[in-house]
């Protein structure tokens, strides 16, 4: 039984994404290989699994819990110094979205395989500046402003 079109258009287009990172090889088989197409790049291999997908992911983790069977797939695949996986998805708007599997992980990454940097707020805690009788803490002026 298959589910959906065959994503020719995706493959094709993720063959020219995956050109501009190095040599590129498309893997002639099923829809349900662990992978679609293997990148060289000079110090290492990328194992590349493609999908469609009908919404954006917010979080890696949502990426798991729709294609926990693809990225159990490709996470077969083994995970060396010189090897890496990852699991593209192409929505229809055109737009995509890289994810690096890891060992433990999922982390989401850009067409070029670097890391998107996560945004860090810093937590700004107040430093107790003596304690009443009672055990309530009491903060300076200069804490709250």
């Amino acid at each position: 039984m298959t589910r959906g079109r065959s994503p020719n258009a995706a493959l094709a287009e993720a063959e020219v994404i995956a050109g501009r990172r190095g040599e590129v090889r498309l893997v002639p088989g099923k829809r349900g290989d662990a992978f679609d197409l293997i990148i060289f790049e000079k110090h290492r291999t990328i194992f590349v699994k493609i999908k469609r997908s009908l919404t954006t992911f917010t979080w890696p983790l949502e990426v798991l819990h729709q294609y926990q069977r693809e990225i159990a797939h490709i996470h077969r695949v083994p995970l060396t110094v010189i090897t890496a996986r990852e699991f593209w998805v192409r929505h229809p708007n055109g737009t995509w979205q890289f994810f690096l599997i890891r060992h433990d992980s999922i982390i989401e990454i850009r067409a070029d395989g670097t890391y998107i940097p996560q945004a860090v707020i810093p937590a700004i805690i107040p430093e107790p500046a003596e304690s009443s009788p009672d055990g309530d803490t009491n903060f300076t002026s200069e804490d709250n402003g």
